[in-house]
């Protein structure tokens, strides 16, 4: 099957995958701590993709409907195993295959993420989930708002907020 453009929706697909499945992966994985469960995710919305789209081309912003598409499988996901799960520091040897990093790099990535974790459990879900994709996805705050289908206003004002409760929070953690 040929797409407009001449591309096969195959082709088509493949292109997508390449361009965002790492960043996608790396979405659903602040979000469910879980690398098996993560990689199922990306895979399932790719074959949504697939299967729901006949001409790729046809959606307006992909990256945009892509970034929904995981949030609301993990929010799914969330949903159905009740509570948030999060894979030990011997995942590292998968994410470093994932990511083709060396070892050191890798657990430098995992500490980072359960330190992030640990910082953003003080948050609202609102300004934890804003923080995320601005600072762990480098979204602007007009795609956030898209994909979060709020205001951008009101994204901003998430992220200042958060991120002010961060400085107190981290301020008097040092103080101790």
């Amino acid at each position: 099957m040929e797409t407009a453009n001449g591309r096969s929706k195959l082709d088509e697909l493949e292109r997508v995958i390449t361009e965002y499945q790492d960043q996608l992966f790396r979405h659903a994985f602040f979000r469910t701590g879980s690398y098996v469960d993560s990689q199922d995710i990306v895979q399932d919305v790719f074959i949504k993709l697939y299967h729901d789209n006949g001409n790729l081309s046809s959606i307006k912003n992909i990256k945009h409907y892509l970034y929904r598409s995981i949030t609301n499988a993990c929010f799914d996901y969330h949903r159905k195993s009740g509570k948030r799960k999060f894979e030990p520091i011997e995942t590292a040897n998968l994410l470093g295959r994932m990511c083709e990093k060396d070892a050191s790099e890798v657990l430098v990535y995992i500490e980072e993420c359960n330190r992030l974790y640990e910082l953003l459990k003080g948050l609202s879900e609102e300004q934890s989930e804003v923080i995320r994709l601005r600072i762990f996805d480098n979204l602007s705050f007009v795609e956030i708002a898209s994909i979060l289908e709020t205001p951008v206003t009101t994204i901003k004002s998430r992220f200042k907020s958060g991120v002010d409760k961060l400085k107190v929070g981290y301020f008097e953690k040092s103080r101790r």
